[in-house]
């Protein structure tokens, strides 16, 4: 599990004055300092994790660290540790630190912050008694709201009825706990022989008897028919033709959602679509979300743009309706917060199955990694690092490119010998080509995992990467040639005089697939879908979230004989 799913700004209360100092030459010698220069290395290392250098940060505690006692502010330098440790899933640092400062400066002033992140750690570890242990320790009320929501996040995601029902007698005081039990009963974990702890739970916290009846949630949840509201940016008052086209996706999105309504009206599964224009405005996506009927839907659709993404998650958590990204990669936006997903892979999920294909199926063991220097390329590397390393693997060299530039050195001093797979994030086609030259003189072929817009580079012949071992990551892989797929054109084309985009069988199977969740589960599905499996979609090549909120199937793809064929079909 990825640490970024974790809330850990809570560093930015300690009460301290933040002061943004260059960092110092080669300060980083472990020698007697004075106070003034260990504070420098604390106050630097705050710098480094505000731009998530979580490596060099601990690095630049050191020093602080090391003094011990001899340094006045040492917790607070131990817990900026155990945040950047933590931060970079060194959960054994993390830790560490973090039992000094619980065992050793009871006093200090923010030792809260210090349970908190402790209590982070543990969920991470799946200690979930040693978790609520912590948590239940602060007794500050500024942290009430991230207490329960870092509960629901972790608990949320237990799919073993035992190992909750020992927490809830272990902790029987706590509130969040009982509610994630309670929710988890009536979403599918309810037996005869739950009824007294049902009614006790309802009882003692004061919640709506009538949500929480095995029958009334039965009633409630699966029905004849289910509303959902899509809140995309329609372009419904735009006039200017290079904009309508721009916003095209948005109506291919759309398009493809009303086809898989109609599919699933012909297997007696009623889906009435409620579209709203929700543009990057967050005033206006209030203003939706504040309309009387949207209390009263099954499930929402978007919105798509990252600003509005406080408003839709409080929403959903408010009202416990379940909101789908269905655009986004970025994992962030569904942190702690049990109802809301992304239809896509986030690109942490994409850099950690990548890991697992080729820790599973390449023999050598190692890897040299080459990403595009960008927010989005530093993601993905970061998560196949942590997974490939924490497979066994090693990453014997790493190298950061320009997305536009290259210099046509990245592969220089490297011994190809010795490396067991190239994985190239990136879409620079000059380093695509260097690549591929590189590769053609070797005497030995060298896996590569690289992503899908290598098939679009014109100075590259399907027969040069025919000729490689080479894996593309395509997410969105629809086969064209199926008679399905198809037919679906024909019939999309002769409905919309226009033929399907991705984003065309991305709505389709969105809309498709979790009609038919709410037609099996109701609306409070979260609990059925963690546990439902991977399946293959009707166009996209497989849809899983077990166990999680972003789709954790990622197909890669290689030519064999000039054909594409996925290298990792769901079903094999």
């Amino acid at each position: 599990m990825g640490i970024i799913n974790v809330q850990l700004n809570v560093y930015i209360k300690i009460k301290s004055a933040f002061f943004i100092v260059l960092l110092l030459g080669s300060a980083f010698q472990i020698k007697a300092q004075s106070q003034r220069e260990l504070e420098i290395h604390v106050q630097n290392s705050k710098v480094l994790l505000e731009q998530q250098k979580y490596t060099l940060a601990m690095t630049a505690l050191l020093p602080a660290i090391n003094a011990g006692n001899n340094f006045k502010n040492a917790p607070q330098a131990l817990y900026l540790y155990s945040v950047a440790a933590l931060k970079a899933n060194k959960l054994k640092e993390a830790n560490d630190q973090v039992q000094k400062i619980l065992q050793e400066y009871q006093t200090w002033d923010n030792l809260d912050e210090a349970r908190y992140v402790g209590a982070n750690i543990a969920f991470e570890q799946q200690n979930f008694a040693k978790a609520l242990t912590l948590l239940q320790d602060i007794k500050d009320p500024d942290f009430e709201a991230d207490k329960s929501a870092i509960k629901q996040n972790y608990l949320e995601r237990i799919n073993n009825k035992a190992q909750l029902s020992a927490l809830v007698q272990q902790f029987p005081e706590d509130k969040d706990v009982a509610v994630v039990y309670a929710n988890k009963l009536i979403n599918g974990w309810y037996a005869s022989p739950d009824k007294n702890t049902l009614e006790t739970i309802v009882s003692k916290f004061n919640l709506d008897k009538s949500k929480y009846t095995p029958k009334a949630s039965a009633a409630l949840s699966r029905k004849g028919q289910y509303n959902v509201a899509v809140l995309l940016p329609f372009p419904v008052t735009e006039k200017d033709p290079a904009t309508i086209r721009k916003n095209q996706f948005i109506t291919d999105l759309y398009s493809g959602m009303i086809m898989a309504r109609d599919s699933l009206a012909k297997n007696n599964i009623t889906i009435n679509l409620f579209a709203y224009d929700a543009p990057s405005d967050t005033n206006k996506v209030k203003e939706v979300l504040n309309l009387p009927e949207m209390t009263g839907m099954d499930l929402i659709i978007g919105p798509v743009y990252k600003s509005a993404n406080k408003i839709i998650s409080r929403f959903a958590q408010q009202h416990q309706i379940i909101a789908i990204n269905p655009l986004s990669e970025d994992i962030s936006l569904i942190q702690n917060n049990p109802y809301l997903y992304l239809f896509q892979a986030s690109l942490t999920s994409q850099g950690t199955k990548a890991a697992d294909f080729a820790y599973d199926n390449f023999s050598s063991k190692s890897a040299v990694l080459v990403y595009d220097n960008t927010e989005n390329g530093l993601e993905f590397a970061r998560a196949y690092r942590l997974q490939y390393e924490k497979r066994g693997g090693k990453i014997t060299a790493i190298k950061a490119v320009s997305p536009k530039s290259y210099g046509g050195t990245v592969y220089g001093g490297i011994d190809f010998s010795t490396v067991g797979h190239l994985l190239i994030y990136s879409d620079n086609y000059a380093l695509a080509v260097n690549t591929i030259s590189t590769l053609q003189r070797l005497s030995t072929k060298v896996p590569v995992i690289t992503t899908a817009s290598w098939l679009e580079i014109n100075q590259l012949s399907l027969q040069q990467l025919d000729d490689q071992e080479i894996y593309f990551l395509q997410p969105k892989y629809v086969d064209s040639t199926l008679p399905l797929v198809r037919e679906f054109k024909k019939d999309y084309v002769a409905r919309f005089n226009i033929p399907p985009s991705s984003y065309t069988y991305t709505g389709f199977e969105l809309l498709y697939y979790f009609g038919n969740i709410l037609s099996r589960y109701g609306s409070k599905f979260n609990t059925a879908l963690a546990s439902e499996g991977a399946i293959s979609g009707a166009f996209l090549q497989g849809i899983n979230f077990t166990g999680k909120q972003d789709n954790q199937y990622v197909p890669l793809l290689k030519l064999e004989n000039l054909q594409i064929m996925v290298a990792n079909p769901v079903f094999k």
